[in-house]
């Protein structure tokens, strides 16, 4: 076996402290041809014998540009040549905007980790991704859940618990370390002329904003951000136990709805967090802060009260001691 390197038993220690994956998996790899991804395949290729993983890629074609078809086949016969079982799949049709190619790209990799029997779908976001990731979405608006979004591990399907877990073993470099690393060791990767695009705000936000604040107000920015992510996180994982001790006491399936008294009687954070669980059964999306407020309201309001419409035609009303979800 090859000796490895400090990187490699830096993500070796990640996978082990985090309980990432386990001796025998079958893991499906997420690769776009980018350093991060590349960098990331090489580590669990080189640490393959000492864990007996099935090594399985997959390469997701959105069709934006030549380029990037250009990519996909100069991906495919690389592939190809290092004998890895993958798949290139092609976007039809386009999807032009982020949130569109982001969920054709989860349909995909759910497709390939059941047709593969992958119990887990292994990512290359780095720690200058998660400092990003927390940058933007507090420029958007969002709460706990949306600042610590880029976890170590979650389902692919967030309202699926027996879907394979998304892993991030590479949450502990920065993006320095994997283009050093790909830099030394010769792998061929495709750059990504899209990310130099400053119409798209994240482009902007990575080589405009974060350079300006790390100049002018914190050179560790990445670092700071990634702290407060995790700070983040176990806050908000201590908010979603309790809601869940709470929720048999508030949710009665058959109307659907909830009780409203013990609901009243719990700290806000739990409200809003019971409540948000409770739109997501009834609704046909994830609701948004306005609607989880919505909701909030009735929780004091006089019977007969009901909120706006939500999506789908639904609303709450109250009724009694209970909030109601009507259809």
């Amino acid at each position: 076996m090859a000796r490895l390197s400090p990187l490699h038993l830096r993500v070796q220690c990640a996978i082990r402290q985090q309980q990432l994956l386990h001796p025998g998996q079958r893991l499906l790899v997420a690769f776009s041809g980018g350093q991060d991804s590349f960098c990331l395949l090489q580590i669990l290729r080189d640490l393959q014998p000492r864990w007996g993983w099935q090594i399985f890629v997959l390469h997701c074609d959105h069709r934006w540009s030549a380029d990037e078809t250009e990519c996909a086949r100069f991906l495919q016969g690389w592939l190809q040549q290092q004998g890895l079982p993958h798949a290139v799949e092609t976007a039809d049709p386009i999807r032009r905007d982020e949130a569109g190619a982001r969920a054709w790209r989860y349909q995909q990799l759910e497709k390939w980790a059941r047709t593969w029997d992958c119990s887990a779908v292994v990512m290359g976001h780095t720690a200058s991704d998660r400092a990003e990731t927390f940058l933007w979405n507090l420029l958007r608006g969002t709460g706990a859940a949306g600042l610590s979004s880029l976890d170590w591990q979650r389902h692919l399907d967030d309202r699926d618990p027996t879907s394979a877990q998304v892993v991030r073993p590479l949450l502990g470099l920065y993006r320095w370390e994997t283009e050093q690393f790909c830099q030394q060791h010769q792998l061929p990767v495709w750059p990504d002329r899209s990310n130099q695009d400053l119409a798209h705000g994240r482009n902007r936000l990575r080589l405009e904003v974060m350079p300006y604040l790390k100049q002018h107000f914190n050179p560790q920015l990445e670092a700071a951000l990634n702290r407060a992510a995790t700070l983040l996180q176990a806050e908000h994982e201590l908010v979603v136990a309790q809601a869940a001790q709470l929720w048999p006491q508030v949710y009665e399936p058959a109307l659907p709805g909830l009780r409203r008294d013990p609901l009243r009687a719990a700290p806000l954070a739990l409200q809003r967090q019971v409540m948000f669980q409770f739109l997501s059964l009834v609704l046909p999306h994830h609701p948004t802060f306005e609607q989880v407020e919505a909701g909030i309201q009735l929780l004091k309001a006089d019977r007969g009260s009901r909120s706006p419409d939500y999506p789908g035609g639904h609303w709450l009303e109250v009724k009694g001691d209970h909030l109601v979800c009507f259809h």
